[in-house]
């Protein structure tokens, strides 16, 4: 009778002791989803539960072939302190997965892969048992407890080491379920990110599109007066100062026509091309950002260096890329910096070489990989230099990273040159001849009308202006012109398109003496036209020069016609 109330004591304080290790897994279990945390902690009170020597908890891989130790208790022998990820050969994975195999002990010995064996051997174990975490139809984790002693481990054992089993399997999958969230939703908060930096992109874009089409009107206008007072009888003095203004109103030209490029979306076009003039313009896209941070530019241009057949618009992009690294490189190691860019021919080739005076590439190897970047979260994506890569390579290039030997990174761009003749430097345009005829110009904005009248008139036309639609309309009806020079962009009833549609059906080929004058031809009916040649386009800002030039050419064309 005593021993049975002694039996029943000890009995008591087991079941005590195993729901004090069950609820102790289960609160952990329930109150974090720190893998590590719940699988140390599991792990330990399985351990003393079970009166174990030796404990481990082992984690599959989501591709179900890695068994990786997440938590290990009481290891002797090397391989029990250090048990790299093991591959489970697939032949015991089938058998796992047909018999849906839960628990393996000392019986099932032989039929476990090799290396279980040597484990078992190094630790000197004599008992074990361990069970297969399932989850749904997938096992998930391998949960095991050792005796090297003479401990066994009772069926009652092995129902309640199942048990937890059961219990740490379903954890684990709403460990994973909580990790794929927190990953869906950063992945979800990084699109959003990037969508709303698209929007604001495009947004700026927009702004830089309109702003610079709004410069297009007074930079014509300044241009024009300026290369009109360059024909006048002027003193040394004043012409000096008519050059530099001239000089600084092109250059601000170029920068418009930069702020454009990239500020719309267009579609590859390759053509012959001076590289050097479109590595000068983008260094002045960037020369006030570069004055700033106090980066000085050295640049070098080789003589007779050819042109290329390229895409200015992409090369821009490439160029605009390596510069802005190079900038942030050398801005993250000090507050000033020395960029030296140099072009120069190499063995039938261009070469656009950057040396900036940071602190070199940690991996040039890497640096046109996708998605890798040095720069902190936030600052880079990782993909500039792997478009730069894209684009280079499509133009039949090669663009190669490297760290020079005294410091700094070195970006070299190399180009197939263009089989035509070298450029030289381009004459200034001869100036037309006299212009004969009747021409009709149609603008509203009152500076650029002035100055097309002023021009056309000095060179001996005979020139109608008026400022909105409807007026040249009305003159149209009443006179006969040999041109007519079209602003596209006026508001109105009438603006550029339905004047030349009111031409093509009343005045039998009328429409083809057309000059449009536009920021960007946007009409797809107009831009075929101009297309095919039917008519020509004087794009804003331009020259006085390309004006006369095409007026008279125009005109030409139409005596031409008249004649035959």
């Amino acid at each position: 009778m005593k021993l049975d109330f002694i039996a029943g004591i000890l009995g008591i304080r087991r079941r005590n002791r195993e729901l004090h290790a069950l609820n102790s897994i289960a609160v952990i279990a329930t109150q974090s989803f720190d893998l590590d945390e719940i699988v140390d902690t599991s792990l330990r009170h399985v351990v003393e539960l079970f009166g174990g020597d030796t404990g481990g908890f082992y984690v599959l891989d989501e591709g179900q072939r890695l068994l990786q130790r997440r938590a290990a208790f009481g290891h002797r022998s090397r391989q029990g302190a250090v048990f790299p990820d093991l591959e489970i050969p697939q032949e015991f994975l089938q058998q796992v997965y047909q018999r849906r195999t839960e628990l393996l002990t000392e019986a099932d010995l032989p039929h476990l892969p090799a290396f279980v064996g040597d484990f078992i051997r190094g630790e000197g174990l004599r008992a074990w048992m361990w069970v297969i975490m399932w989850t749904k139809e997938k096992p998930v984790g391998v949960l095991g407890v050792s005796s090297r002693g003479g401990r066994r481990f009772t069926p009652a054992d092995e129902s309640l080491m199942v048990a937890i089993g059961r219990q740490l399997a379903a954890t684990i999958q709403k460990v994973r379920l909580y990790e794929e969230t927190c990953r869906a939703y950063e992945d979800l908060r990084r699109t959003q990110e990037q969508l709303l930096q698209s929007e604001k992109m495009s947004a700026v874009g927009q702004l830089i599109s309109g702003v610079a089409h709004e410069l297009n009107n007074p930079l014509t206008a300044i241009l024009g007066y300026a290369q009109l007072l360059q024909q006048e009888a002027l003193g040394e003095h004043a012409r000096d100062f008519v050059d530099k203004l001239l000089k600084q109103a092109q250059r601000t030209q170029r920068l418009v026509q930069n702020l454009l490029s990239f500020a719309r979306q267009r579609k590859p076009e390759k053509k012959e091309v001076d590289i050097c003039r479109v590595l000068e313009e983008t260094l002045a896209l960037r020369e006030y950002d570069l004055k700033l941070n106090h980066i000085e530019v050295q640049w070098q241009s080789g003589s007779a260096v050819p042109a290329v057949v390229a895409d200015a618009h992409q090369m821009e992009q490439v160029f605009l890329n390596i510069i802005n690294n190079a900038v942030d490189a050398m801005l993250e190691q000090a507050a000033a910096g020395k960029l030296r860019v140099n072009i120069f021919r190499e063995d039938g080739h261009v070469c656009a070489e950057f040396h900036d005076s940071g602190p070199g590439i940690r991996e040039p190897k890497r640096v046109f990989d996708p998605f890798y970047t040095t720069k902190s979260v936030g600052k880079g994506t990782g993909l500039g230099l792997s478009i730069c890569y894209g684009i280079v390579k499509e133009h039949g290039g090669d663009i190669v990273a490297m760290n020079h030997p005294q410091g700094g990174a070195i970006f070299r761009v190399l180009l197939p040159a263009s089989a035509a003749a070298e450029p030289g430097v381009t004459a200034a345009p001869a100036r037309p001849a006299a212009i004969s005829g009747h021409v009709l110009l149609v603008d509203e904005e009152p500076a650029l009308l002035e100055l097309e009248r002023e021009a056309l008139t000095g060179a001996g036309a005979e020139v109608v202006a008026v400022s909105s639609g409807e007026q040249a309309i009305r003159r149209l009806q009443s006179e006969r012109f040999d041109l007519v020079l079209l602003a596209c962009d006026m508001a109105g009833a009438w603006n550029g398109p339905d004047i030349y549609r009111w031409l093509a059906a009343n005045r039998n080929g009328a429409e083809a003496n057309i000059v449009l004058v536009a920021r960007d031809i946007k009409d797809s009916e107009l831009s075929m036209l101009v297309a095919q040649g039917r008519v020509a386009c004087l794009k804003k800002p331009f020259q006085v020069a390309d004006l006369l030039a095409t007026t008279q050419s125009r005109l030409s064309m139409a005596r031409v016609a008249v004649a035959n």
